[in-house]
């Protein structure tokens, strides 16, 4: 039998100078816009001390729905991404149980 745990995941993207309206708007939207099965919650945030970089703090039902879901949007990462200074920077996190 396999044990499923919930996952965090952690988003951090930074934009181009010039580009912070337009890469939060793209996280909002992207958050707002698109089915993720498997997903029980997303919230943003961004960073008052660097103007450039948002954050996005998920919770997943398993790591398998986040990765299936990273697969079905690997083609539109390209032009999703592209007014932001490096690709986004992810972690998975697993909670530890006290």
């Amino acid at each position: 039998m396999t044990v499923t745990q919930p996952v965090t995941v952690l988003i951090h993207i930074r934009a181009h100078a010039g580009k912070e309206d337009a890469a939060r708007d793209a996280l909002q939207e992207a958050i707002a816009t698109s089915h993720k099965p498997g997903m029980i919650s997303s919230r943003e945030f961004a960073d008052p001390s660097d103007p450039r970089s948002f954050f996005a703090i998920q919770e997943w039902e398993d790591q398998s729905f986040f990765a299936a879901h990273m697969g079905s949007v690997a083609g539109d990462l390209p032009t999703s991404t592209a007014m932001l200074a490096e690709p986004p920077a992810v972690r998975v996190l697993f909670e530890i149980s006290r």
